[in-house]
């Protein structure tokens, strides 16, 4: 059994920016190749973008979950299909535009580690903003220094593109849950049900980086969605256990 499985929800996302996150949880150190399972869930891609995902999948060693539907998107439901397909004792919830630090999922064992005789972690961790441009193609982990003095450390509650916890946990509480639809709210609804359950929310510091590969920003697309989805963080993210009526590929 890996140690941790790296989740990676995508629909169309099969490009640069892509490799680059996958490239990035491969130099990794010291934790070996075994331990850290790379799961890309695909929800939805058109053929062409499915291919290339398996593509990247085959040279990192990676494995890909793929649910074929044109419902819209719903990062929530990609997760928990990823969840619902990993092997790690532990998984770590992230995004496709992602590169991390050499020594980032080293760190995030080490803080799971520290809290594991309590009642469990999640641990998250801050993200850094790279410029337009700045993450070219063929990154290797000596790049790293260079990205990491160009980014700006994002004011955010860092809970987003990194959510560890043990499996078990994501089982018991259903997953995350898929009433948010499009994008946004599901981060900060985990990190409360999380609360709620018992866990401790820890951050890695500023350390072991997290950066993330610009691209347009999709923040003002479909804004009665996104209103409703914050209107369901307010009134549901004290319910632990959601999706009552299936969650990822379950009922």
């Amino acid at each position: 059994m890996p140690q941790i499985s790296a989740i990676i929800p995508i629909r169309n996302r099969s490009g640069q920016r892509l490799e680059n996150c996958v490239r990035s949880l491969r130099w990794q150190a010291p934790v070996d190749a075994a331990d850290l399972e790379i799961v890309l869930s695909d929800f939805g891609s058109t053929p062409e973008h499915l291919a290339s995902v398996h593509d990247i999948a085959d040279r990192y060693g990676a494995r890909v979950v793929a649910v074929t539907t044109d419902a819209v998107w719903n990062r929530s439901r990609a997760l928990n299909i990823g969840i619902q397909g990993a092997t790690g004792r532990l998984c770590f919830c992230t995004d496709a535009d992602m590169i991390f630090a050499p020594n980032f999922v080293h760190q995030l064992l080490t803080q799971e580690a520290a809290h594991r005789a309590g009642d469990g972690a999640l641990v998250v961790a801050p993200c850094f903003d790279l410029p337009d441009g700045a993450a070219t193609a063929n990154l290797t982990a000596a790049d790293f220094p260079r990205l990491r003095a160009a980014a700006a450390l994002r004011e955010t509650n860092g809970t987003g593109a990194c959510q560890v916890a043990t499996r078990a946990f994501f089982e018991a509480i259903r997953g995350y849950d898929e009433g948010f639809k499009y994008w946004g709210g599901e981060d900060d609804d985990l990190a409360f049900r999380a609360a709620t359950f018992g866990l401790t929310r820890v951050s890695i510091g500023t350390d072991a980086a997290m950066l993330h590969q610009w691209h347009p920003t999709m923040k003002n697309d479909r804004p009665v969605q996104r209103k409703l989805n914050t209107w369901r963080l307010k009134l549901t993210r004290h319910r632990v256990i959601k999706n009552p009526n299936g969650w990822g590929q379950r009922p």
